[in-house]
């Protein structure tokens, strides 16, 4: 069965210029492929039609234009590559995101290594990753196709979660140790700084 598409081509005033960004960002998070300037086809599965109307609406009352008509179909080989081309921009998202989640195991490696096992660290670290997963929940709203990298940024995730969770027990642990130092009065054990308990 063939894909349903809307397509939109709008015209953003040239001041305020906000209102291109705007545009161009709102219908990059509905799901759009750009297919030219100012030209994108949304599939209808995404029922992103009122939030069209509201881009829609802005940009007239900025001064600019959008239309939008709706694609039954295209012909075979046209679907197949603008299928091809929606995955690609569903794993150069994904690829991000890969990337942001491995920042995370790297910072907590960092951290780890020079002792900084802090609530501040954690705190730090776990809303990274509660908006990793935010953007994950987007990426696959709009992923109709099934791109190829989708399970490798679930598992990134999972990676940086699993790390934190190592640094939490230690951090906790460190914290009970030290408070049972300070009321014994004794001198925390020295550690290697070298190494990286995580």
């Amino acid at each position: 069965m063939s894909e349903r598409w809307v397509l939109v081509f709008y015209r953003a005033p040239t001041e305020p210029s906000s209102a291109r960004v705007t545009a161009w960002r709102r219908l990059h998070r509905l799901g759009a492929l750009y297919v030219g300037p100012s030209a994108c086809l949304i599939s209808a599965r995404l029922q992103a039609e009122a939030k069209v109307a509201q881009v829609a609406a802005d940009l007239r009352q900025a001064g600019g234009e959008l239309d939008a008509y709706v694609v039954e179909s295209f012909a075979a080989a046209a679907e197949a590559d603008i299928e091809a081309r929606y995955n690609q921009a569903r794993d150069a998202e994904y690829a991000e995101l890969i990337e942001r989640s491995q920042g995370v195991v790297g910072e907590l490696e960092s951290e780890g290594a020079r002792g900084k096992f802090t609530f501040a660290e954690v705190e730090e670290n776990e809303a990274d990753i509660a908006k990793l997963r935010r953007w994950l929940r987007r990426i696959q709203s709009r992923d109709l196709f099934g791109a190829r990298s989708r399970e490798a940024a679930q598992a990134a995730i999972e990676t940086a979660q699993a790390k934190l969770n190592i640094f939490v027990k230690i951090a906790s642990a460190r914290e009970d140790q030290s408070i049972l130092v300070l009321s014994d009065e004794k001198l925390a054990p020295e550690r290697d700084p070298t190494r990286s308990p995580i």
